[in-house]
């Protein structure tokens, strides 16, 4: 298993305020995995500072410069320890050990000059607003992580989604969608049904379009009341954040002898004034499918035809070397993770054996818990130390074997020598062991999908996790349903999308950040779970109010 990619972090020290910040900032990146040389942590009183500088420089897979004023003209002048740092980072070793070594961060740069000269026109992320702090550090930790000898995980991004004709989802659209996405909504307004779109969706890649048809009680409950047409899907998504956009578009119907794929096909334009193309295009069974790694249309096409009609066309192809686009797809796609996690199904004996990713509903916990223990310590004590921090007197968790050839659950408190098994443990202390054992797996799912997290957790602690499931978002995109005003208050305005039920019965969902008035409250500190409950929405009281706008 390859290490932790380690970077050293160059700053200078303008003010007490900017030494916390850049502490806080390398801690985070340390809690994802990054191993961090920091004056502050790694300097003792007597210490050679600059044999110190020297071996971080060299013994590091990148390096931070934190551009701030007084860095570049310290930088510019030769002071301090800054000085000291620009003697020997010249522009020649920065060309001798390659760009990527050194990540440019503007911090506090009023001057035309935002980095110093030995990084000439190196291309920085810029850190000056506080509100876009997360979204660059997502940037920089896939930076981070770039380096020689360890892979950058491809972290596929939806972009939108359409959604026609699905129970209440008579005709739902979803644009611009957050690599952390939260639908809030009272009972009933479809936060479930949104997420079930996930799953049937993944479930047809996966068992087959009939058997998660019949497993929704067919198109009697499938379709929305009251319409005849089929049901459509599309979605827009990156295979990175330097990819096309490409779209997948499944329309479903049924006939006398069950569902079948009425259109399905994979588009997309390879720049952006390119002209759209169809890569992959099946109507009814019949089609063709471009192949290739950049397929275009001088490319070689293959005609098929399906004798069973609920056949997915991408399921068919996707499993090809020959097709590497629609195999993205398709391994994006098998690779969800929706999650129903039950601090009860947890606490059942399991089957021995380790196991490499959590269930949907959690109840083979101790096979994962074993099998970080064995392959992955450093993640399980990631876990724990992350758990304990919230569960104070929580000291460990591990697996015990039964006499019959089972797996239990323990969990140890620190006052005690004997640790207690999982059924006795709360609620609470599973639910949030098993969403970190989610998060934090070796190589997490490239989409997890979560209902209500706040179920069993103490209020406080949503705070705590709302972060975990920011810093998740790096790795993983993450849908997450929830009514908690809690949660929702340590969310920003665009991951945040608001369901409730039209005068017609039909879901409607819109996002915060488009309803009048709600960032101009946040920005005198108001907060979303607070404006959602006292009906600051454009559609007023969650609890009273049946759909619709009204003035604010």
């Amino acid at each position: 298993m390859a290490e932790h990619p380690k970077v050293f972090i160059s700053y200078s020290h303008d003010s007490p305020e900017h030494k916390r910040w850049v502490s806080e900032l390398g801690a985070k990146l340390h809690r994802k995995g990054v191993e961090v040389i920091l004056d502050q942590w790694d300097v003792g009183q007597g210490d050679d500072l600059g044999l110190f500088m020297e071996r971080g420089e060299k013994d590091s897979d990148r390096i931070l410069v934190i551009c701030t004023d007084s860095y570049v003209r310290k930088a510019k002048a030769g002071e301090g320890g800054v000085g000291y740092e620009s003697r020997i980072i010249t522009r020649q070793l920065v060309q001798d050990l390659g760009p990527n070594k050194f990540i440019p961060i503007i911090r506090e740069v009023l001057e035309e000059d935002k980095t110093p000269e030995f990084l000439g026109t190196q291309a920085y992320i810029d850190f000056t607003d506080e509100g876009e702090f997360d979204q660059k550090f997502i940037e920089l930790l896939g930076e981070c992580l770039q380096v020689s000898g360890l892979q950058k995980p491809l972290v596929p991004q939806i972009a939108s989604l359409h959604v026609k004709n699905y129970r209440a989802l008579r005709d739902v659209k979803l644009q611009k969608i957050t690599p952390l996405s939260v639908f809030l909504g009272p009972n009933g307004s479809g936060k479930s049904t949104l997420f079930d779109v996930f799953a049937f969706l993944s479930e047809c890649f996966t068992v087959g379009l009939r058997s998660a048809w019949e497993k929704r009680e067919r198109f009697k409950e499938l379709r929305t009341r009251g319409s005849d047409g089929p049901i459509e899907l599309e979605l827009k998504y990156r295979e990175s954040s330097k990819t096309p956009l490409i779209t997948y578009h499944l329309t479903i119907d049924e006939d006398t002898k069950g569902p079948y794929v009425k259109s399905e096909w994979l588009r997309w334009r390879r720049s952006s004034r390119g002209k759209p193309f169809r890569f992959l295009d099946f109507r009814e069974g019949k089609g063709h499918v471009t192949a290739g790694e950049i397929p275009d249309e001088e490319d070689k096409q293959i005609n098929e035809q399906f004798n069973d009609l609920s056949t997915l066309a991408v399921s068919r192809f996707g499993q090809s070397m020959h097709h590497p686009r629609v195999s993205a797809l398709y391994r994006f796609i098998t690779n969800w993770h929706l999650s129903y996690l039950s601090a009860d199904a947890t606490r059942g004996a399991a089957e021995l054996g380790p196991q490499e990713r959590l269930s949907g509903t959690g109840d083979n916990l101790s096979n994962v818990i074993w099998y970080l223990k064995e392959q992955y310590p450093e993640c399980l004590e990631k876990i724990l130390s992350i758990l304990s921090d919230w569960v104070p007197r929580l000291e460990k968790a591990d697996t015990k074997l039964t006499i019959n050839g089972r797996l239990q659950l323990q969990i140890k408190d620190v006052p005690f020598e004997e640790p207690i098994l999982a059924k006795f443990a709360s609620d609470g202390t599973l639910n949030l062991l098993s969403f970190l054992t989610l998060l934090y797996a070796p190589a997490p799912p490239q989409l997890i999908g979560v209902e209500e997290p706040e179920n069993y957790l103490h209020p406080r602690l949503l705070t705590g996790l709302a972060e975990e499931y920011r810093e998740a978002s790096a790795l993983s995109q993450l849908m997450i349903t929830t009514h908690s005003p809690h949660f929702v208050n340590e969310l920003h305005s665009d991951e945040v999308w608001v369901l409730y039920r039209d005068k017609d019965g039909f879901t409607v969902c819109k996002r915060t950040t488009d309803m009048r008035g709600v960032d101009e409250f946040m920005e005198t500190g108001g907060k979303l779970g607070h404006l959602w409950m006292e009906g600051y929405f454009e559609f007023g009281d969650p609890m009273t109010n049946t759909g619709g706008t009204q003035e604010i």
